[in-house]
């Protein structure tokens, strides 16, 4: 017998005891079993004892039958593959179920064994080929962005400092939430300034510098997303990627761009973050301490997710998100993140603050010690964690 550990887990939900029973007895040699006798105890061996590979459930139970508890699963894991068993009696209403619920397969009533077990087969063959595209997919793009953002910091490094530091504190926010889809607002974050590189070099500066913009200025800069979104529109299944960037200037409160009627938790959770880390990045630009910028936000009532403006306080005031240490070009190693500019020793700014050491930054900036002005030292690093992807 194989060994059951190592088996697909499979999630059986019907208000049959004796059904249960026996599908155990039928499946329990190539699958690990766990069952539940209704839609809500589903949800909850779905929540406490998961992830399962597929679900099973009737269509006719009562209190929530197949239909809902189906869309409720879609929802609470949406990467386990959903198997409908109905009666011929309920065929008409089982379009809801695969509507709703996104069912793979659509078992009718008796099933054989061998059927059942083929349909299980081939619903875990499903799951793992949907498992492996989405790696691949996220996999290629975080290659595609560091290869980016390398090129982008030797081009413009004021623009890659200025999002590296956005990708860092949206990282260190998303560790603290259960976000779907995580890779999108990864990249998000890493692509929402792409456009930044159709600014003037006098406009990228004063906005480095945190100096006040001009009104024209000022309608550049928010013109910055939807260059990004328009820059990566023909590139395929980037939508939720896109959507982050398109809604990333919104408010909480449904004011800004889009001027539409989204508003507060209708707004992707992404460009949530986007608004307040971007805004919160702009103020220590210019100078301001980050407890106090977090202060600022706070007198700005209906501009950002309220509970988002709480976890901004607790990373940015917490044990160990800023452990500042002085080192030489000798020293500085991939993963490191500058806490001041690195500037030549004629007081030319290299790199600026922010930006995360690289194997390419830091063959540049060995270049340029090795040069007659040299780097001047030390050098200001700090110990964040290094961005994901």
């Amino acid at each position: 017998m194989t060994d059951a550990a190592a088996n697909p887990r499979i999630l059986l939900v019907d208000d049959e005891p004796n059904l249960l029973d026996a599908l155990r007895r039928q499946l329990r040699r190539e699958f690990s079993i766990e069952t539940a006798g209704s839609g809500a105890e589903g949800l909850n061996v779905l929540r406490d004892k998961g992830p399962f590979v597929v679900v099973v459930s009737d269509f006719r139970m009562p209190g929530m039958d197949g239909a809902t508890f189906l869309a409720a699963a879609r929802g609470a894991a949406p990467d386990t593959t959903r198997v409908l068993l109905t009666g011929q009696a309920d065929l008409a209403g089982t379009a809801a179920v695969v509507n709703q619920g996104q069912v793979f397969r659509l078992l009718l009533k008796p099933v054989g064994q061998d059927e059942l077990i083929g349909a299980l087969h081939d619903s875990v063959a499903y799951q793992q080929l949907r498992l492996a595209e989405r790696v691949l997919l996220e996999e290629t793009l975080q290659g595609s962005v560091r290869a980016l953002m390398d090129v982008l910091a030797l081009s413009n490094p004021a623009v890659f400092a200025h999002t590296n530091r956005i990708r860092r504190l949206t990282s260190a926010l998303l560790d603290q939430l259960q976000a779907p889809d995580r890779w999108a607002i990864d990249l998000a974050a890493a692509l929402a300034q792409l456009g930044a590189v159709s600014l003037p070099p006098a406009v990228t500066r004063r906005m480095e510098s945190g100096l006040e913009l001009t009104s024209t200025e000022k309608a550049m800069v928010e013109a910055v997303p939807d260059v990004s979104e328009q820059l990566l529109s023909t590139i395929p299944r980037l939508e939720p990627v896109r959507t982050v960037i398109r809604y990333s200037g919104k408010a909480y409160d449904g004011t800004g761009h889009p001027a539409d009627s989204v508003t507060g938790e209708e707004i992707p959770l992404g460009a949530r973050i986007l608004r307040l880390v971007h805004d919160f990045e702009e103020l220590t630009a210019r100078g301001t301490s980050e407890a106090y910028a977090v202060t600022v936000l706070r007198k700005r009532p209906g501009r950002y997710d309220p509970n988002l403006l709480e976890r901004l306080d607790a990373v940015v005031t917490g044990a160990g998100y800023v452990e500042t240490r002085l080192v030489k070009v000798t020293d500085l190693a991939p993963g490191m993140v500058l806490e001041a500019d690195i500037k030549t020793g004629g007081g030319t700014v290299l790199v600026s603050r922010g930006q995360e050491v690289t194997a390419t930054l830091l063959a540049r900036v060995r270049n340029f010690a090795a040069m007659p002005d040299g780097i001047a030292e030390p050098i200001a690093v700090n110990a964040r964690p290094a961005t994901a992807g």
